[in-house]
């Protein structure tokens, strides 16, 4: 499989804006970046090799990590905020 071209996202925020929605923004952005990369692997595999069980499932355990950590950042910020407005 051949890629011709890669196209970068950059997150700006404005003054003012929270940081933790921006954050939330930008790892949306990540997770359907991601989902798109692997939807696209599967779909331009080759029949004749197709992508190893083992990696696909890989793959999808490292995503679901992934959302989790930023889960529990959002949470952590979230008592942190508490914390300071108490």
């Amino acid at each position: 499989m051949t890629v011709s071209a890669v196209a970068s996202a950059t997150t700006t925020t404005a003054e003012g804006t929270d940081p933790a929605t921006a954050a939330q923004e930008a790892t949306t952005e990540e997770f359907t970046q991601f989902l798109q990369l692997l939807t696209a692997q599967v779909e331009n595999q080759d029949p004749l090799e197709p992508l190893d069980s083992t990696a696909f499932v890989e793959q999808l355990a490292t995503f679901s990590a992934l959302e989790q950590q930023v889960l529990s950042n959002n949470y952590l910020e979230e008592i942190l905020t508490a914390v300071r407005e108490s």
